[in-house]
């Protein structure tokens, strides 16, 4: 009897240390790799956006090449990240059940609108959900941008994600400029496509 609940001690306490190391882990993740620095003070809305008056993007000072996948679209057409050289690329990782990434949607959307007949593709990666759930959550939304699906997750696996969702802006030269970790409004995913630019 003594043996066991030292046991079931024991197991709580590794798991409960566990729980803590992970969600220090996603916390300063999220705190390193992004590269927005606020220049005013952030607002939760009632969405769960984070909304600011201005934002200052840093992109990385070394540019690094995008890794190279294939990947079906809701349609069975394969695409490669290769097809869109000489585009600029905002690359977001996804999943329908992630409730950050459900109110970063609209943003998105708002944003293929605007730049649809420009330079920029907007492709969201979904992370490891079958076609039919991912294809009746976009019908549902009216979602128009370039959506693939990663069933077995090995290009979120290449690309080192940890926590959704998680964005990355690549440039012409299909170099990656920056990287985001968490939701974002309309004027902070512009503030990261301006540094394409660059």
């Amino acid at each position: 009897m003594k043996k066991s609940l030292i046991a079931i001690l024991l197991a709580a306490f590794l798991i409960g240390v566990s729980i803590l190391t992970i969600n220090n882990f996603n916390f300063s993740n999220s705190n390193t790799d992004s590269s927005v620095n606020n220049t005013s003070n952030k607002s939760i809305s009632s969405n769960g956006n984070t909304s600011t008056e201005s934002t200052k993007i840093s992109p990385n000072a070394i540019k690094t090449k995008a890794i190279d996948f294939k990947l079906k679209d809701l349609n069975g057409q394969e695409i490669s990240l290769s097809d869109l050289k000489g585009k600029k690329v905002f690359l977001n990782f996804w999943a329908t059940w992630c409730p950050p990434c459900k109110a970063e949607m609209p943003e998105i959307e708002k944003l293929y609108q605007e730049t649809k007949d420009s330079n920029l593709v907007i492709v969201a990666i979904e992370i490891g959900e079958p076609l039919d759930t991912v294809k009746q959550f976009i019908d549902n939304n009216k979602y128009n941008f370039k959506i693939l699906l990663d069933p077995d997750q090995s290009v979120a696996t290449k690309y080192n994600i940890s926590s959704i969702p998680t964005s990355y802006f690549i440039d012409a030269e299909g170099n990656i400029v920056s990287k985001h970790v968490g939701g974002m409004n309309i004027d902070q995913m512009k503030a990261y496509i301006k540094t394409l630019d660059k």
